[in-house]
């Protein structure tokens, strides 16, 4: 897998993620990533409803699919960093390898960095 963070709106220090298929058989996403910020203890609140395991995302090797990642505006109470970390929202006792991004400025203030379900495109991860 491989793993991306593009701003979206840097007013809000949003960013687009985006996870692609690189191996050679297809896999499935489902629910909400879980983010966590550099090295800042905690991670993004879940926003919105995730679909059920019926309408999981099927991702054909090279296919991709899409959360958001709502940032804050600078309100002095948070702190910026540089990077974040991906893990698989999973009920599975696998252990998990952090995917990192990049993230430039992004801004964490307490509680109000939200992160969407996975869906199939850029637009609706935006938007909801």
């Amino acid at each position: 897998m491989k793993f991306t963070a593009t701003l979206a709106e840097p007013t809000t220090s949003s960013y687009l993620l985006k996870i692609t298929n690189k191996g050679t058989k297809a896999c499935r996403v489902l629910g909400h990533p879980v983010v966590t910020f550099g090295g800042l203890d905690g991670q993004a609140t879940e926003r919105g409803t995730a679909p059920g395991i019926e309408d999981a995302i099927r991702l054909d090797p090279g296919e991709s699919a899409y959360a958001g990642l709502m940032g804050g505006a600078n309100d002095g109470k948070g702190k910026t960093v540089d990077s974040i970390e991906m893990t698989m929202n999973t009920e599975s006792d696998l252990k998990q390898t952090p995917l990192k991004a990049s993230t430039p400025g992004l801004y964490v203030s307490p509680d109000k960095n939200s992160v969407t379900a996975w869906v199939d495109n850029a637009e609706d991860a935006l938007s909801m």
